[in-house]
């Protein structure tokens, strides 16, 4: 009835991608965005021939690593018709992202890039961002009779700083500036369920969310804090499992982060959002149509649906592209009202083949209310996707051909980073899958 699990663990990663930042000066997504305003910058992004170091080529630069170590003492305790499942743990994380960037300029000839310049390393952001954080957590189950409790608290101070270079400085000998804040956090949260019988039950939970600023962040900078309910039903009957849920998150401050995908400038800079509102409902259902039709190969089925709407409870002003000017009531951008998923299958002990479909309403792009303008929406878009395996061997390994996007549908999934971004054409995908051990 007691357990003690210690693990320790280290992930380190870097990358050093390639974008097209600016041509002749200008910003690729307000060439983009008007290409009529400007045809001579236009003309060289289709391979028209330039001056020399007519295009900025960024190198986004970056190593992370992330490592600690976490204890979870387990106790099962039981006093009459009451069962405790009683978790304690404690942890110990540093994590930091090392961003060692610069710019490449190139030349546009004969419809080919050539490097005109190279760019220092460093020289467009020589920074390093720190986190360490100590966090205790205490959680309870606790069954009776067809009650369950699940309340649980959780600690977190996080310490984060950030250093920045000058671009000069390669060898990072003098720090220009340094910057540290803390945060102490004190996160509780509550689930309870109820069976009615074995195939009802229905369950609820609050809990406070949070999300910290980011390593030298402005003082203004809040950090992300929210309360969040959920409302249910579950119900299992004849190989028929369905779920319905109700939820209302409502965040006192949402955070935006300045990222290259948002349309930002990559600075990794996080904006206070205010008051905000999400709340939904969620469906699903799955069932074996074996049950129906007989026979030894299953037919699994797969349908759920999400309903969300969410929206600023009050009025702003932000430097974060895809907000602005937000007045109260404002949707926000990037949150789908419907999304909608449906899956069938055909399961043997050998083979299995399922199709899948994947619906995503249309969405702002930016935070607005009414009638959504021209220019600021996604394309509500269906997507089919499928995916056959076969067992090659006992133990596991199998064989694996998968095709997204079935019928090579063409939409628009977002319109930033630089201006409209489509959705992934059909791209086919086959390998083997091995299983080790038990």
């Amino acid at each position: 009835d007691l357990d003690l699990t210690t693990t320790a663990y280290s992930h380190r990663f870097g990358r050093n991608w390639y974008k097209l930042g600016h041509v002749r000066g200008r910003d690729i997504g307000t060439v983009l965005a008007d290409p009529e305003r400007f045809p001579e910058e236009m003309a060289i992004i289709r391979g028209g021939d330039s001056e020399i170091d007519a295009l900025t080529v960024r190198a986004n630069n970056r190593d992370y690593f992330a490592h600690g170590v976490e204890t979870l003492l387990g106790l099962r305790v039981a006093s009459g018709s009451t069962r405790h499942s009683l978790e304690v743990g404690l942890r110990y994380h540093e994590d930091q992202e090392d961003r060692f960037q610069h710019d490449d300029r190139y030349v546009m000839a004969d419809t080919r890039m050539t490097l005109s310049r190279p760019g220092a390393p460093g020289s467009q952001s020589n920074q390093i961002n720190d986190a360490r954080a100590w966090a205790l957590f205490t959680q309870d189950r606790i069954e009776w009779s067809r009650w369950t409790w699940i309340p649980g608290l959780r600690y977190e101070r996080i310490e984060l700083m950030r250093t920045d270079f000058a671009g000069n400085d390669p060898l990072r000998e003098s720090p220009l500036r340094v910057r540290s804040n803390s945060v102490n956090v004190l996160i509780p949260g509550l689930g309870v369920q109820y069976d009615f019988s074995p195939s009802l039950g229905v369950f609820g939970g609050l809990h406070r969310g949070f999300a910290p600023p980011g390593p030298g962040s402005a003082e203004e900078t809040l950090a992300e804090r929210s309360v969040n309910c959920e409302l249910g039903a579950r119900w299992t009957s004849s190989g028929v499992r369905t779920e319905v849920v109700g939820f209302l998150n409502r965040y006192a401050n949402l955070l935006g982060r300045d990222t290259l995908s948002s349309g930002g400038a990559g600075t990794g800079d996080l904006y206070n959002g205010g008051a905000a509102r999400v709340q939904g409902l969620e469906t699903s259902l799955e069932y074996d149509l074996r049950g129906a039709i007989g026979g030894a190969v299953e037919f699994p089925l797969r349908l759920a649906y999400t309903l969300t709407h969410g929206e600023f409870r009050n009025r702003f002003k932000s430097d974060f592209a895809p907000w602005g000017d937000v007045l109260t009531g404002d949707e926000m951008p990037y949150l789908p009202r419907h999304l909608f998923y449906a899956a069938i299958g055909m399961d043997s002990r050998l083979w299995s083949v399922d199709l899948e479909s994947s619906f995503t309403g249309r969405m702002r792009t930016i935070a607005g209310q009414g009638p959504i303008p021209a220019g600021e929406s996604t394309d509500s878009h269906l997507i089919l996707n499928l995916t056959g395996r076969y067992l090659l061997a006992e133990g596991g390994t199998r064989l694996f051909v998968s095709l997204h996007n079935l019928t090579d549908g063409e939409y628009i999934a977002a319109r930033s980073p630089a201006g409209v971004r489509s959705g992934l054409p059909r791209t086919l995908m086959a390998g083997v899958k091995f299983h080790f051990g038990k």
